[in-house]
């Protein structure tokens, strides 16, 4: 067995095997207290006539071995001077390397967990980008009709052409609540598959103390019943917090949706009152140039009785002339 104190002689190290041709890379060190620090006991000098330092490894097949390697921090190293502790058994080195790859596994498999959670979180993320630019195109779409229609007036030729883009824009914010709508639904129909499971975790939980209670109090396994119980207790209370976790999340993208709805059917009726009161404002000014026709009418009569009566006077003054 191999020891781990301090009182390794200088004859024993030197029938440990070093380091081959080459450079050794040095392995993954873990600290040691009772082993570390530059070696004084043993005079071993790297490649670059320095002491070496010594270390506990922690890689593979070698770790918990001790070994000497160069203590140049900084450039070039040399790697492993020398091997302090003999190289472990087979059974040893296989136990090892299987624990290092359960490890290595389980590092991957949360690397790609943590890959795929970071995908699904970048498509949500996009996803949401998205609605909310067209959210935002089809509000500041509503205030640039609204700002035009105050700057341009009340009345404009182009009137019918604007009244079919409100038409599309209305049909556009109806199509978003129709989506809003269906999405709610489908938020609805799993929150109630959700309380179902619940319901059913609650009728099992209580479906099992009945039984308890039909069976006896007094029970020759009854400790392990009650171990047994208390286990399945704790596995379902833990299922029933998750799902009122997931239950609470619902809500809470339930009530955001419901806050998009709101704006987009305020939004909605904004255009609708746009749309009134161009309708009003164009009888209106209908109306205005109908009075503003007849008052022209009047004045055009006017001006043609003063011609015929000038023209009366010219005829009158024309005859006196020949005269």
């Amino acid at each position: 067995m191999v020891s781990w104190g301090d009182e390794t002689s200088e004859d024993s190290v030197m029938n440990i095997s070093s380091s081959c041709d080459g450079i050794i890379k040095l392995p993954a060190t873990m600290h040691d207290p009772n082993f570390n620090g530059t070696d004084t006991d043993v005079n071993v000098l790297c490649e670059h006539r320095k002491p070496a330092e010594r270390f506990v490894a922690f890689e593979g097949m070698h770790t918990g071995r001790r070994f000497l390697g160069c203590a140049k921090k900084e450039g070039i190293n040399c790697g492993v001077v020398q091997w302090i502790d003999f190289e472990w058994p087979d059974s040893m080195e296989k136990a090892l390397a299987k624990l290092w790859n359960m490890y290595e596994e389980i590092k991957s498999a949360r690397t790609n967990d943590n890959l795929e959670s970071s995908f699904a979180i970048h498509n949500q993320t996009e996803e949401k980008k998205k609605l909310q630019e067209n959210y935002d195109s089809l509000y500041a779409d509503v205030n640039a009709l609204l700002d035009a229609q105050q700057q341009w007036g009340l009345e404009s030729n182009n009137q019918k052409e604007q009244k079919q883009c409100l038409d599309v824009k209305i049909a556009e914010l109806e199509t978003v609540v129709g989506n809003l709508k269906a999405e709610l639904a489908k938020k609805e129909e799993e929150k109630k598959k959700v309380q179902e499971d619940y319901d059913s975790l609650y009728a099992d939980v209580n479906a099992l103390l009945d039984a308890q209670q039909q069976k006896g109090l007094e029970l020759n396994n009854q400790k392990e019943q009650k171990e047994y119980v208390d286990v399945k207790i704790a596995e379902l209370e833990t299922v029933v917090g998750n799902l009122k976790a997931e239950i609470s999340k619902k809500e809470e993208e339930k009530k955001k949706l419901l806050q998009k709805y709101d704006t987009l059917v305020n939004l909605t009726g904004a255009q609708a009152n746009v749309i009134r009161n161009l309708k009003f404002n164009h009888l209106k000014e209908k109306e205005r140039l109908t009075q503003e026709r007849l008052k022209l009418q009047h004045h055009i009569s006017e001006l043609q009785k003063s011609e015929e009566k000038i023209k009366q006077k010219l005829q009158g003054v024309k005859a006196i002339l020949d005269e």
